[in-house]
Formats: C-alpha cells, sequence, structure tokens
C-alpha cells in the first residue's frame, strides 16, 4: 500500500520533466527556437507539483487563455510599431486585460503574451507550439487525476471586474512598467524578463508569498535562473545535448520546490528561459533576475503597506 502511495506521489514528475525535456529537445533538434516556451515549465510546476491546480481556472480556459496571449503577442511584434520598451508595456497591459477577462487567476498566460514582444518573435511557430504543449499538459494532468495521482480542482470565476479592481490593474501596469521601461532602456531587458511579470502579477496579491516569505521567493526566483544558466553553460563547456541540461535542470527546480514547499511556477519558467538567451548573457542572467525579482517584491510590499490604513475595517 506505501508502495502505491509513493508511485502516485512521484508519477506527475514524470510528465512535468517529460514536457520539458521534450519541448527543448524539438528545439535544438529541429532548430528552431521559437518552439521553446519556457512558461510551459511554470504550468507543468502549478499543474503537476501541486496536488491541485496552482489556479483558479479550468482546462478549456486555461488553453484558450495561452491562445489568446500567445497570438496577440505575436500580433504585437507584427503590427504595433512601437518602441521595444512601449511594445512590452502594451503586452503587459494585454496580458492583464486577458487575465481579468478569464475570470481566473491564471497569470502565466501574461508571459505567452510578453515573451515573443521581448525576443522579437515573428514567426507562426511559436503560437502553435505555446497551444500544443498547454494542451498536452492538460491532457496528461488529467491522466494523472485519473490515476489518482493528482485531485480535480473545482473552478468557480473570478468576480467580474468592477471600477475598483480597473484601479488596482491600472496601478499595477503603471508600476510593472516601470520596472520594464527602465530594463528595457537601460539595455538589461532581463531584468523585466515575462516570467517576472507573472510573478509580479501572482504577488500583487494580499498573503502571497512575497508578502509572507519575501527573502524565501526572491532565494528561489534567483536559485531557478541560477540553475538554469549553469545547466546551459554546462552543456556548452563540455559539448553535449542542450535539452539534456534543461531537463536536468527543471527537475531540480521541480524537486526543490516540493521539498520546501515554496512552489513559485514562474521560478520554473526562469530555469527554462535560460535555453534562450545568448552565451554572453549567461553571466548576467542570474543577477539581473535577482534585481528584478527584488524590485517587483518590493514593489508589492510597498503596496501592501500602503493600501493596508485604506481598507476597510
Amino acid at each position: 500500500m506505501n508502495k502505491n502511495i509513493s508511485f502516485l506521489s512521484a508519477l506527475p514528475f514524470i510528465p512535468a520533466f517529460g514536457i520539458v525535456l521534450l519541448m527543448t529537445a524539438a528545439a535544438e533538434l529541429l532548430g528552431e527556437r521559437e518552439i521553446l516556451f519556457p512558461e510551459i515549465a511554470a504550468i507543468a510546476a502549478g499543474a503537476f507539483i501541486c496536488p491541485t491546480l496552482k489556479w483558479n481556472t479550468n482546462s478549456l480556459r486555461l488553453f484558450l487563455t495561452i491562445a489568446a496571449g500567445s497570438v496577440s503577442g505575436l500580433a504585437i511584434v507584427l503590427f504595433v510599431p512601437l518602441p521595444l520598451w512601449a511594445q512590452l508595456c502594451a503586452a503587459f497591459l494585454c496580458g492583464l486585460i486577458i487575465l481579468k477577462l478569464s475570470r481566473t487567476t491564471f497569470a502565466p498566460l501574461i508571459s505567452s503574451v510578453v515573451l515573443p514582444v521581448m525576443l522579437q518573435t515573428r514567426s507562426v511557430i511559436y503560437p502553435i507550439s505555446a497551444m500544443i504543449l498547454t494542451a498536452a499538459v492538460i491532457l496528461l494532468r488529467k491522466v494523472c487525476v485519473h490515476l489518482g495521482a493528482l485531485k480535480d480542482s473545482a473552478f468557480t470565476p473570478e468576480p467580474a471586474a468592477d471600477s475598483g479592481a480597473v484601479k488596482e490593474l491600472l496601478l499595477m501596469w503603471i508600476l510593472g512598467s516601470t520596472v520594464i521601461i527602465t530594463a528595457a532602456l537601460s539595455g538589461f531587458r532581463l531584468a523585466a524578463a515575462p516570467p517576472l511579470l507573472v510573478a509580479f502579477t501572482e504577488f500583487w496579491k494580499k498573503g502571497s508569498a512575497a508578502e509572507k516569505r519575501p527573502l524565501s521567493v526572491i532565494g528561489m526566483i534567483f536559485s531557478c535562473a541560477l540553475i538554469g544558466a549553469i545547466a546551459k553553460g554546462t552543456a556548452i563547456y563540455f559539448g553535449f545535448y542542450a535539452f539534456l541540461a534543461a531537463g536536468a535542470a527543471a527537475m531540480i527546480v521541480y524537486l526543490a520546490m516540493k521539498k520546501t514547499g515554496l512552489i513559485i511556477p514562474p521560478a520554473a519558467a526562469l530555469c527554462v528561459l535560460a535555453f534562450l538567451i545568448g552565451e554572453q548573457q549567461l553571466l548576467l542572467y542570474p543577477l539581473l533576475i535577482l534585481a528584478g525579482s527584488t524590485a517587483f517584491v518590493m514593489i508589492c510590499r510597498l503596496h501592501f503597506i500602503i493600501s493596508e490604513p485604506l481598507s476597510p475595517q
């Protein structure tokens, strides 16, 4: 009986690890970097490492929001002739709007909008890959639920946006955009990497991990970026396939999150994002992620402090 329980608890790690491995292998062997969708590591963390789905959403809305986000991000690159910093701010706002309209808490969709803008992706392969990978996560999670390895989760739509929610969204966008603009204009745009914007959105809520364990949160985010950078650097130095390093790095990240109980899905995406950046950026990458995550966590904490006296008693 205990062996069965142990197997079922370990079973979800197989698809979580496997989907990252297969994605990075396909991208490397086919020579198509647009196949890489780092946020799939975050979605896998929230879908498989947690006993229940990390976000208040359902399968259909999860898929549709990623589809809408990835297509919107590509459209901004192709049809919005603005400087990069302005495109990034527009993409962040677009992601926040889709999140509100979906009436879910599925913040990873924001990365699906911002990533193609940051990388200036112009290929339709990107949204197709994002949708296929998301569908795979959904189907594999259903299998795990059927086998009893994970629990199904009920979905209750979030309240429709009222004037107060719109004001909060705009405040979040303005503050987040200050980091985006600073990072983009300084030449260190990875300090506002898409997964960090996802983390910022998730940390904005009262009672989030950023409020309860800010240093642990920053440490986990930095560690995941560092693991990804070391894994890619190791693959380059020793000359073996990068997808093997990516798979190993993802598994280390998933196990660390499970062991510590600090499951931060966008941090897993930062591990995989390291495999999308150039070799010359690897040394600075973890430090830029540390700077960006610290800035976003501090903004959230200041927001908690300032808004607390304004909350109804």
